[in-house]
């Protein structure tokens, strides 16, 4: 049942609709006059006595559709639509498409509206066919319809339909910048890479992620899964020279691509090599993850201690908890009795900070999660999320 403030918002819209109506049919026939009349006070009753199915049916009944009247039934779906009535907006949009008498451009409103009603609603296949006439009829809508159309193809994961779609979009508004154009596109393809590798298809894999990577210089994933295929395949070198663009991409997903990274370095045997790279990036893009790392390299190769030294000092530079619970590890490794008991506590208190904490967020909405999504749950952007910096972060 509706909620007492949408009743009165659906009481306030018929009422004006209802008097536009009436001021626009002037010399019309008394007994239309009445009928109507008739039927909004019904609606009124029925609203009364709180019975929503027969308020809503005798209001729309009432008020006539006209060119006036057009946005008050606009306005009254859309209304319904946010509050979940989808089966009443669907009603109110499909009596408009009805009526031969509004102009083509008021019906392909209409027509958009619909479509969203059936998005809404989970009915994509009939929201597609809805918006696919939009695009062909060049209507005003179109742009609107084009934006649905790769909503509804993303959803279906239908890529290459999602990428042709988007094309049209190049001109148009899409991702609100031309940016956000390329983006989304690299995205599709990066699905796609994802699709022919799953078949073992190399070829096609590295024709979509070149693809991708035309579209957005800056992706990621493009370079993290064709650095990834390069290594599976052994060819290091050449993963290597994909991975280390990542930096330049986006300093913020370097821990993405650091394990494989130093994989390749290390199949090709070349410490030293890694050595300087890790410490490139440290001076232009520190983060903890990156501080335990070299630390590891440290501790191999000189022991514990200097590992532990190397940690406090990055510590007093930009201080974070899982830099500083690595710190308390190193340390438990050579403390007994009274101190080991009291680091070891020290060391669990500052891992239920971390556990309560999420490790990644989205630049565009705020949503936080433990899992990178290439995909926004929140606000459906693509490439949005990256790892949480600061003390309880990176």
């Amino acid at each position: 049942m509706m909620d007492f403030g949408l009743f009165f918002l659906l009481l306030v819209a018929i009422a004006i609709g209802f008097l536009l109506g009436w001021r626009a049919r002037g010399k019309r026939a008394h007994s239309e006059n009445q009928r109507s009349s008739q039927g909004y006070f019904r609606g009124l009753n029925y609203l009364l006595n709180e019975q929503a199915d027969g308020a809503m049916d005798a209001f729309i009944d009432a008020l006539e559709v006209t060119p006036e009247t057009l946005e008050t039934h606009l306005a009254l779906g859309n209304l319904l639509r946010r509050k979940g009535e989808i089966t009443k907006a669907t009603k109110i949009h499909q009596n408009l498409l009805a009526r031969p008498s509004l102009t083509t451009l008021q019906l392909h409103g209409a027509q958009l509206e619909l479509a969203r009603d059936f998005i809404k609603a989970g009915l994509l296949d009939r929201a597609e066919g809805l918006l696919q006439e939009l695009v062909e009829a060049n209507s005003q809508y179109k742009s609107e319809a084009l934006e649905h159309l790769v909503e509804i193809y993303q959803d279906e994961r239908e890529w290459a339909k999602a990428i042709h779609v988007a094309n049209q979009l190049s001109h148009r508004r899409f991702g609100k910048s031309a940016h956000g154009r390329g983006r989304a596109r690299a995205h599709f393809c990066c699905e796609l890479a994802e699709q022919a590798l799953e078949k073992k298809d190399v070829i096609n894999a590295r024709r979509y992620l070149r693809q991708a990577l035309s579209y957005d210089k800056q992706s990621v994933r493009a370079s993290l899964l064709w650095g990834d295929m390069e290594y599976q395949l052994g060819n290091y070198r050449e993963a290597l020279k994909l991975l280390q663009k990542v930096p330049v991409q986006n300093p913020n997903m370097i821990i993405e691509s650091l394990d494989l990274v130093c994989d390749c370095y290390d199949k090709l045997g070349d410490k030293r090599g890694l050595h300087r790279y890790l410490q490139e990036l440290l001076t232009h893009y520190p983060s903890s993850t990156l501080v335990i790392r070299i630390a590891e390299e440290i501790r191999w190769a000189e022991g514990d201690h200097a590992a532990a030294d190397f940690i406090a000092q990055q510590l007093r530079q930009r201080p974070t908890i899982k830099a500083l619970i690595r710190l308390i590890e190193l340390h438990l490794l050579r403390s007994d009795g009274r101190a080991r008991e009291n680091l070891q506590l020290l060391k669990q208190l500052m891992e239920r900070v971390l556990e309560a904490k999420p490790d990644y967020s989205c630049g565009q909405c705020g949503f936080t999660g433990n899992q990178l999504h290439w995909l926004c749950p929140g606000c459906k952007s693509w490439g949005t999320i990256t790892a949480i910096t600061g003390v309880e972060g990176e």
